[in-house]
């Protein structure tokens, strides 16, 4: 069964009936002001993800019935909200698993490879400092990490959580660094940029995927990304000819690149210097701003 160009989530325009197949990835139950429990669904294809809420009179039922990271056809009525914002959800009138559908229309993926890849690629040659040209340089010619680097998702739920994600995400905060760095002068560009591409390498070893499935694996959980990032990092710079201060303001970029401690998002110190305060923000604006879009 294949799925009809319009019934893609990107391409939805419009209140509309729709009966269609979607992958769920995430099931949660919910309640109204009234506090009567609904069930609401995340809905992927190749395109993007959506909500999909349904009210019930039988939604633990429902809840316990549906299996997530399996396609299920779902029967509804595709709704803009607010109204004028260009934003959908479904809400579903029934629902049953799908036993044949096309894989590949429900997997998301990176858009643009080859130009994200140019991308970054561009930006580690537009570093001009010699030691961090060096720890860019000797990080990416490694194979495995370049082929994990590329193919890894950003997130398990949340933000860039597809095939190439983390691609992507790193080049958003990269862009958002170079509109920071041309604006501020006293903003040391090559640090900036540097720490921007690396902020998130932990996160090739956080995630196990495959095509369907985004799972936070054992290292992920007990070390976190940030950690097994600055760790990976300080492995490299302890190889080659690193200036001491220069290392540990790089290391210190990626530990503090969540924000504040006392925000709890996972930083070990809080950012110290312009670098890793601008890193922040940037990589803050990439992952809600998307997450908001989606």
């Amino acid at each position: 069964m294949t799925k009809k160009e319009e019934d893609f989530i990107g391409n939805f325009k419009g209140n509309r009936e729709i009966i269609s197949q979607f992958l769920v990835k995430t099931k949660e139950i919910k309640r109204t002001k009234n506090n009567k429990p609904y069930l609401e669904l995340t809905l992927q294809d190749k395109t993007g993800q959506i909500k999909g809420r349904m009210f019930t009179k039988q939604t633990y039922k429902e809840f316990d019935n549906i299996e997530v990271n399996s396609v299920w056809n779902i029967v509804g009525k595709i709704q803009e909200f607010p109204v004028g914002s260009g934003k959908y959800n479904i809400l579903i009138k029934k629902l049953h698993v799908s036993k044949k559908y096309e894989k590949d229309e429900f997997i998301r993926k990176i858009e643009h490879y080859d130009s994200h890849v140019k991308y970054l690629r561009n930006a580690i040659k537009g570093v001009e400092n010699p030691h961090l040209k060096k720890i860019l340089t000797t990080i990416f010619e490694d194979p495995e990490f370049k082929h994990k680097f590329f193919t890894a998702p950003a997130a398990k739920i949340h933000h860039h959580n597809y095939t190439g994600g983390l691609l992507v995400h790193t080049n958003e905060v990269i862009e958002i660094c170079e509109t920071i760095s041309n604006i501020y002068e006293g903003i040391n560009h090559d640090l900036l940029i540097t720490g921007a591409i690396l902020h998130d390498i932990g996160k090739i070893k956080t995630y196990d995927y495959d095509t369907e499935d985004i799972e936070i694996n054992y290292e992920g959980r007990m070390l976190d990304h940030i950690f097994i990032g600055a760790n990976m990092l300080e492995t490299v710079v302890e190889k080659i000819d690193t200036p001491k201060t220069l290392r540990i303001q790089l290391i210190h970029m990626i530990l503090s690149h969540h924000g504040k401690t006392e925000l709890g998002w996972g930083s070990t110190v809080d950012p110290k210097i312009p670098e890793a305060i601008a890193l922040h923000h940037a990589d803050d604006i990439s992952a809600k701003i998307t997450d908001s879009l989606e």
